[in-house]
């Protein structure tokens, strides 16, 4: 039996069960709820909370935990999807490490590590790397509370395993939709092999009209993309994960297109349950651990490279090692003559030396200072730690400065009137609404805001027209004439900053 364990927003969701010739079968499965703020973008940022919950469970269930498999996502994860050669696995280990050598700058000591991606006829793997210090908060956790991880993955490559693993989708072509919260995760999959993923954060409320509208919109970026591409296989198809029916009915009225389809993602044959309980077992609340038992030929395991990383040892050339030998056979006989001289005229007076000094009582009280001082700075350190982690975390959202407002205001050219702004300070995302002189400049205007370095994506959904009425009175006469005048069209857009940037 296997156990795997995510951290979600809303608890730590822990599933076990058993995998036999590709087919799941889920034996007991429980979520944790935890203290909001516990979890921040996947870092860890109340750790004794967390532990004092997992400690909880344990007392109830000891086997728990047992055969831990844990799987983590975040924001703050690189991945990567690139076509390589055939290559050996230690040669394939430093490409990947290369892939994020230009985004390595801006992390503390990737950890790095790969899985085949099967399907396609040309060979592709799947790279993701994700700084040291947040396995550490997860190692450091669960070794508190003496519980053995045996890999640790990542949530996109778990569903990209399931689904390649699963017959039920091969072949197909479809958008898969993963809500933890307003946090979306978006997989593009053409003829049943992975093309492409988003991540995103939905700004407003759950279950309301303007949410709804937030799904169809990302929903059309995807049938964009898949256009653009000019693909055999056109996106027929929407699955979505951890939408409640009242969410999903609000997203299909949305939906004009008849030949897309919208529907809840259904638990495919190969996963089956175990047990008999009252509460229904929702799949797709629980996608994430149910999809980590389909690991692939070659598993992701960022526990396994972050161990590897700790235990990088230099290897010593040939002719280095052919004088190990007779150096250290050298090195003994000296040791050893050295030993009995000393031994011989000093040993006698050097304990004598040493017993002076342990029973001399300022030195044993400056002992016990030293030693209260070291717990201290130690208590001191693992605070620091503490802090400097929820600093990490919170500065990785982005932050909105005058450069940026002015760039807004100066892309406009003259042709584009700003009628309102506003920004999230969490997700980072700028709506805008404006009008332009004419149909083209809007347009224009996204694209010039694309092209510049603060935007991690822009989405505009087009323009309206905005027309009034103008009267005209003679000078010579009492009568006046009503026309329609254009004054010009009205568009929107959302402009997402780029994490951690400071203007």
């Amino acid at each position: 039996m296997q156990t795997l364990v995510y951290f979600s927003n809303d608890g730590i969701q822990v599933l076990q069960g058993i995998v036999k010739k590709g087919r799941l079968t889920i034996t007991n499965y429980k979520t944790l709820p935890v203290e909001a703020g516990a979890l921040i973008n996947g870092v860890i940022t109340n750790e004794e909370v967390v532990r004092e919950t997992i400690a909880e469970a344990l007392k109830e269930s000891p086997k728990l935990f047992k055969n831990m498999k844990l799987i983590i996502d975040s924001s703050l994860i690189l991945t990567k999807t690139v076509e390589v050669p055939k290559l050996k696995p230690r040669e394939l280990e430093a490409l990947a490490a290369a892939e994020f050598d230009e985004s390595a700058g801006n992390y503390d000591e990737l950890v790095v590590d790969y899985t085949p991606i099967s399907g396609s006829s040309s060979n592709r793997i799947f790279c993701c790397g994700i700084e040291k210090r947040v396995i550490e908060s997860y190692v450091t956790l669960f070794a508190s509370l003496k519980i053995q991880i045996r890999s640790m993955d990542v949530g996109l490559n778990t569903m990209i395993q399931y689904v390649t693993a699963t017959r039920d989708f091969r072949g197909m072509t479809f958008a898969l939709n993963i809500l933890d919260g307003k946090n979306l995760v978006s997989l593009l999959f053409e003829n049943g092999i992975f093309i492409f993923s988003t991540r995103s954060r939905l700004l407003a409320e759950r279950g309301t009209e303007a949410f709804a509208q937030e799904l169809n919109g990302k929903l059309s970026s995807l049938i964009q993309f898949n256009k653009s591409q000019k693909s055999e296989h056109p996106l027929n198809m929407s699955l979505y994960a951890g939408l409640d029916e009242f969410e999903l009915e609000g997203l299909r009225a949305l939906n004009f297109d008849p030949d897309l389809n919208v529907f809840a993602l259904p638990q495919t044959p190969n996963i089956k349950t175990g047990f008999v309980m009252d509460e229904v077992f929702d799949f797709g609340s629980l996608i994430y651990p149910s999809a980590g038992f389909f690991s692939g030929s070659r598993p992701l395991n960022l526990f396994a490279a972050y161990r590897k990383s700790n235990a990088v040892k230099k290897v010593l050339p040939f002719e280095y090692k052919v004088l190990i030998f007779p150096v250290v056979m050298i090195l003994f006989f000296l040791i050893t003559f050295g030993v009995l001289f000393g031994l011989k005229y000093s040993a006698g007076k050097r304990l004598e030396e040493m017993n002076a000094y342990i029973s001399d009582a300022n030195n044993q009280a400056e002992y016990l200072q030293a030693k209260q001082l070291t717990d201290e700075v130690n208590s001191i350190q693992v605070e620091i730690a503490n802090i400097e982690t929820i600093n990490a975390a919170i500065s990785s959202n982005p932050d909105l400065g005058s450069a940026i407002m002015n760039s807004l205001a100066t892309q406009g050219n003259g042709v584009i009137t700003l009628n309102a702004l506003e920004y999230d300070g969490i997700t980072g995302a700028i709506h805008i609404v404006a009008t332009a002189n004419n149909e083209k400049e809007a347009a224009r205007y996204i694209d010039r805001l694309k092209s510049t370095s603060y935007f991690t994506q822009v989405d505009y959904t087009g323009y309206a027209q905005v027309s009034g009425t103008q009267t005209t009175t003679s000078s010579t006469a009492t009568s006046s004439s009503t026309s329609n005048t254009i004054l010009g069209y009205g568009f929107s857009a959302d402009a997402y900053l780029k994490a951690g940037v400071v203007q």
